[in-house]
């Protein structure tokens, strides 16, 4: 197996699919994405993981509004697990197919590490 930290970006959503790569292949997750609360794909790993995104959000915070049909189409029928975290205060979505899991608050610190405010440059 490749450590995760071996393979390196310092453009975000490159690094964000490194670690969601590397979440992947540990934990039994197939499909992985960070999705924004529009339902578009940050970053994800996984044959459906730009569907799984769209539909992130109404999984989340509004299922009754989501079609059964819909769903067991981009899902093949496997519960969706989410997990909410913040980029730079704003909430997105950690979705995902596979084995249950209970993620810990690694994946928040993780995700700031990755996504945190950019540092300012420095007059010349």
């Amino acid at each position: 197996m490749i450590e995760r930290r071996s393979q390196r970006s310092s453009i975000p959503w490159e690094a964000a699919s490194l670690y969601l790569k590397s979440i992947s292949e540990n934990t039994g997750l197939h499909t992985v994405v960070l999705a924004s609360k529009q339902g578009l794909s940050i970053s994800g790993v996984g044959e459906q993981s730009t569907a799984l995104a769209a539909v992130a959000p109404l999984v989340a915070e509004e299922p009754a509004n989501l079609q059964a049909e819909l769903l067991r189409g981009i899902t093949s029928g496997e519960e969706v697990q989410i997990w909410r975290v913040q980029i730079r205060g704003r909430p997105f979505y950690l979705a995902a197919l596979g084995e249950p899991n209970h993620l810990t608050e690694e994946v928040q610190f993780t995700i700031d590490r990755i996504f945190g405010r950019p540092v300012e440059a420095l007059p010349n």
